[in-house]
């Protein structure tokens, strides 16, 4: 090793030490920086630009919601709002004054919300009144800016609320069509992008970027304004006249499942301040695709068609009623208890008969009447652009639990879940000729590439055309009944069915507590609409009683409106015993299999 004089062993070694160390440290900044400016330049630059760079959001112009004749009923109107950004003002207390008195806010609340805004613009009050806005403008108070925002509004006022559900603060769609619809009505927000300074101001020639938004759809419904609100009035009639708890009225046309009106009540107001009350979130979804009931009598339309279709009855066949049918040992009455003797299966539906409801599903079998069961679209949803649809359920022979039992009550509408929207669905497709359609809530949607129109769907056919005209053959002889004959329509053929079902509770059924409902077709035969009316608990307990009135008012309003022309035919009785239709006339009986 060559040696130098004066530097010992111990000095070399320690600048040996010194150099490494001296080496090894330029080493790791040597690192570094590659890393910083190479390796992870675009993660450095990102944060730099952040820094930077100010992202001001441009909220896209939320698409209409309109009625089938084109009509806003949910449109976006724009309001300004004033926002405010601390580190840009020169005197505090005079924002402060002014935006209380020009908004009607309490000073204290404005200085809050102007110590909020240190580091981002802070919103003060939306939906400004014009005074407001103009009085602001004109006070040029530095840190203070008004911005333009939609705010959504109700031309036809709150009508079919749930249905149409509502938007949040935000924007974006909560509850009902705003929900499902979100895609289609709510665009795509843009962006302006500008550079700042180290305290937040904007750099007055600095960069500055715009990504335009893409304004939403507009949509139209099938829903008419003129029907919904013949729909909502009637039925909160009905339901304060009969001092009932609620109801449900679905207007659709069986030709293509167009649902005309679904109305609900109770419900809630959309053009409230804030229409949304964690109180009362129960009215905020759409209950006649997301509430299932036990449907009752009405059901037995259904057990009547498969029965037709599959030839084991007409509606001439004969049948003695004695009043009661031991099922498995378990009695299953009649409505009303009573015996009705030698009748036909006309007779059977107008007098509703449990007992020869359930004689019917007996001839059928199980395997053939459960096919229809499902075939009508029970079981299932129905596929609706609505949230939170449920399925309905009933028990099928393969099921843990089954008996002859569920057959039989079955058959009149008990132990077995429908939807509203089900059970209207499934009517409807007598008055199509047999054929069953999606319920349809969109017509068409506008974008900015043209109409895309939404096309009546069938989803098969459920029974033939013929019989589906006996059908409503026999339900204009239940229109026909003397207890419905103040009911009538002079001029018009009308096809219905009453139904009346107990409630059922923890331990059976509660006495007392029913679901009233009609349904039936408007005029027969080649109906125009389709109309099912429920009203929960009524006092008056009986569908002929609580709703079949409702059915009447808006089916005579909606003749008018329609242009229907009378038929002229004078109407004469077929029935010699008044009627209405009950899931049991005694729950303790046939209730107690289940």
């Amino acid at each position: 090793m060559r040696t130098y004089p004066g530097v010992d062993q111990a000095q070399r070694w320690r600048l040996l030490v010194i150099a490494l160390a001296l080496t090894t440290f330029a080493g790791l900044i040597l690192q570094r920086l590659v890393w910083y400016q190479i390796t992870d330049r675009a993660h450095f630059a990102a944060l730099a630009d952040a820094e930077h760079q100010q992202r001001r959001p441009l909220a896209a112009s939320r698409g209409a919601l309109l009625d089938a004749q084109g009509r806003p009923i949910a449109l976006n109107v724009m309001y300004n709002a004033v926002y405010v950004y601390r580190p840009e003002m020169t005197n505090v207390e005079r924002v402060a004054t002014t935006l209380s008195t020009a908004v009607g806010m309490p000073k204290e609340d404005v200085l809050r919300r102007i110590q909020e805004a240190d580091t981002h613009w802070q919103l003060v009050a939306a939906r400004l009144p014009a005074n407001a806005s103009t009085q602001i403008s004109a006070a040029r108070l530095p840190g203070v800016e008004l911005r333009s925002l939609p705010a959504r509004e109700y031309p036809e006022g709150s009508l079919a609320a749930q249905v149409l559900g509502f938007v949040g603060a935000d924007g974006g769609g909560l509850s009902g069509l705003e929900l499902t619809l979100e895609e289609e009505l709510g665009g795509k927000a843009g962006i302006i992008i500008t550079e700042g300074d180290t305290v937040g101001g904007e750099i007055a020639i600095g960069r500055k970027e715009l990504v335009p938004p893409v304004p939403g759809s507009d949509v139209v419904l099938t829903i008419d304004r003129y029907t919904q609100r013949l729909a909502e009035r009637e039925l909160a009639k009905a339901v304060q006249t009969n001092k009932a708890t609620g109801g449900i009225v679905i207007v659709m046309e069986p030709s293509t499942g167009a649902i005309l009106a679904m109305a609900t009540n109770p419900t809630f107001s959309l053009t409230a301040d804030s229409p949304f009350d964690a109180d009362r979130q129960q009215l905020y979804k759409p209950v006649a695709v997301t509430d299932t009931y036990e449907p009752g009598s009405v059901m037995k339309l259904m057990t009547a068609a498969a029965a037709i279709e599959e030839g084991v009855v007409t509606p001439n066949t004969p049948y003695r009623d004695v009043g009661v049918a031991l099922v498995n040992g378990i009695p299953i009455r009649n409505w009303d208890g009573g015996a009705y003797g030698d009748v036909s299966v006309r007779q059977i539906l107008v007098y509703s008969l449990n007992t020869g409801a359930q004689w019917i599903a007996g001839l059928l079998g199980p395997e053939r009447f459960y096919k229809y069961m499902d075939a009508f679209g029970f079981g299932a949803p129905t596929g609706i652009k609505l949230n939170g649809e449920a399925a309905g359920a009933y028990r099928r022979p393969a099921d843990s639990g089954w008996s002859q039992l569920d057959l039989a009550t079955n058959s009149y509408g008990q132990s077995i879940s429908v939807t509203p929207l089900q059970m209207i669905t499934a009517i409807a497709a007598l008055g199509n000729h047999g054929v069953l359609m999606q319920p349809q809530i969109v017509r068409e949607i506008r974008k900015a590439d043209g109409v895309h129109r939404v096309e009546p769907r069938p989803v098969r056919a459920v029974v033939s055309p013929a019989t589906a005209e006996t059908m409503l053959d026999m339900m204009g002889s239940v229109w026909r009944q003397p207890s419905l004959e103040p009911l009538r329509i002079e001029g018009y053929k009308l096809a219905a069915k009453s139904g009346t079902a107990d409630i059922p509770a923890p331990n059976g059924y509660s006495t007392g507590k029913t679901y009233a409902s009609f349904v039936g077709f408007v005029p027969s035969p080649n109906p125009k609409v389709a109309i099912l009316v429920r009203i929960d608990r009524p006092e008056a307990l009986y569908g002929g009683v609580a709703a079949a009135p409702v059915f009447r008012a808006i089916a005579n309003d909606l003749l008018t409106y329609l242009q229907v022309a009378p038929t002229e035919v004078r109407i004469t009785a077929t029935a010699t015993r008044p009627t209405d239709s009950s899931n049991t006339a005694t729950p303790t009986d046939s209730q107690s299999g289940r």
